[in-house]
């Protein structure tokens, strides 16, 4: 994708949790006032149940990590539910207003569903306040496409709605037919998914398009409304064969509410941009620019992270600039290192056993606000609100020291972290921990807390700085 089609891409698509929450939220706002849809009063109550059913399993999920891709999230309807799907898109175009003009997808994975119960024939004919006989003709008639056939008895998802007036186009597709099947309709013997519409001429006449296993029309009939029911029955009693019902395909999804940009290859959502471009001004306001560096070791089968950091502040008199604050080198533990056993290599059996090998310092940090098996502790969980899902999964920036004679500059530094961070090669880093030379530096300490660090005592003479990146 070109820049124009990956910034268009992720503010029409659902790429994050937050965003299917939010459609979701807003979708269930729509069934409960839409009358566009036609529903009945019973099938709306039993999709705003599955509704908030879905939306609350969606909250408790964890969810995969999508940068600039071809991979977004997709919920839509089926027979007797409502499913989410990470769909992979193939191709996509925009127009110069940036909405979509055409999109192809290929693979899908299936993240979450919710599914409605299933009724009897009697049950169903209740519900609606019609007679038994009247549910029989709909199924065998195949205005109850969904219904599924157990021996002799059927069953109708909750979710169907009573029959439309008129006939509505159908797909219908398998991996396979039965021999009986397909020795009552032979020319289903080389299809994988057929079509039936009504002629727009002639009402008493159905065309049917057949698909080979590539998709692709092979033949067509063109059948009277005795032939279409029978086929349609026997289509609706195979329990390998879905149905794809037009209205089924068109969903309202409500238009995204947050606006996202793009830093290179980084997702910002507007808050985050806006507060990106508040340092960066406030940097130039003040002469300063921030310089990082970092670089990749490889510790004995564990690799590392270590990065440095400085602020530079513009100087007239000499027309150079100054270092200001330093933030002396750091290293960047994974949370999710794989330790293993190696006989010609000293082994580490856990990430504080790393931790101690590196240095004492960076033993006694981790220990203060993790542990091996459960990660980050749960009273700094807490306090930066961040998941317990994030607890194990959240890697460590140990930082040696920062060093500053001015603590205004210093002030500037930890609020432009955003900035630095961006050197840092771990997109889980959820906590930057900083010892500092404690030294009853109360001024230091008073910068750290104002720019929304939290600080916990290690021993008299040190202190952790930490907050949630």
């Amino acid at each position: 994708m070109n820049l124009f089609s990956k910034i268009n891409f992720i503010n029409n698509f659902l790429i994050s949790k937050e965003d299917i929450i939010e459609s979701l939220q807003l979708y269930i706002k729509h069934c409960e006032e839409t009358d566009e849809e036609g529903w009945s009063e019973n099938k709306r109550n039993v999709i705003l149940t599955i509704l908030y059913k879905f939306l609350d399993l969606i909250k408790k999920m964890q969810f995969p990590d999508i940068k600039i891709s071809d991979w977004h999230y997709e919920y839509k309807w089926i027979s007797d539910g409502i499913v989410l799907e990470l769909v992979h898109l193939d191709s996509i175009e925009f127009d110069e207003y940036g909405e979509v003009i055409s999109a192809e997808t290929s693979n899908f994975i299936q993240l979450a569903e919710v599914k409605c119960a299933y009724l009897s024939v009697e049950e169903y004919a209740q519900k609606y306040g019609v007679t038994v006989t009247t549910v029989r003709q709909w199924i065998r008639r195949g205005k109850l496409r969904s219904a599924i056939k157990l021996g002799r008895n059927w069953l109708i998802p909750e979710l169907t709605d009573k029959p439309r007036r008129g006939y509505e186009p159908v797909t219908y597709r398998w991996e396979y037919l039965s021999d009986e099947l397909v020795k009552t309709f032979p020319y289903l013997s080389k299809c994988y998914s057929l079509r039936i519409m009504q002629d727009d001429t002639d009402s008493s006449i159905y065309n049917i398009l057949l698909f080979n296993k590539h998709d692709r029309i092979y033949e067509r009939l063109r059948l009277n409304i005795k032939e279409r029911e029978k086929l349609e029955l026997a289509l609706i009693s195979e329990n390998s064969v879905t149905v794809e019902e037009l209205f089924m395909n068109i969903i309202y999804v409500p238009p995204k509410q947050r606006a996202y940009y793009l830093k290179g290859d980084k997702i910002m959502c507007e808050k985050e941009m806006r507060e990106y471009k508040e340092n960066l001004n406030l940097l130039e306001k003040n002469g300063l620019e921030i310089s990082t560096n970092s670089y990749f070791r490889n510790s004995n089968g564990v690799y590392l992270w270590f990065i440095s950091s400085q602020l530079y502040h513009y100087n007239d008199s000499v027309d150079n600039f100054e270092p200001v604050v330093q933030l002396k080198e750091g290293i960047i533990i994974p949370s999710q290192t794989e330790f293993y056993i190696n006989t010609k290599k000293q082994t580490y059996c856990s990430i504080s056993d790393l931790c101690d090998s590196i240095s004492e310092d960076i033993f006694a940090v981790y220990n203060a606000i993790a542990n091996d098996n459960e990660g980050i502790k749960v009273e700094i969980l807490n306090e930066l609100n961040m998941p317990d899902s994030l607890s194990y999964e959240s890697s460590i920036l140990y930082i040696q020291d920062i060093t500053t004679s001015n603590l205004d500059y210093l002030k500037i530094f930890l609020d432009s972290f955003d900035i630095i961070k961006e050197s840092l090669p771990s997109n889980n880093c959820h906590l930057a921990v900083t010892l500092i030379n404690w030294e009853q530096e109360t001024g230091t300490a008073k910068t750290f807390l104002e720019s929304g660090w939290k600080l916990k005592n290690i021993d008299s003479t040190c202190i952790i700085a930490y907050k949630n990146l």
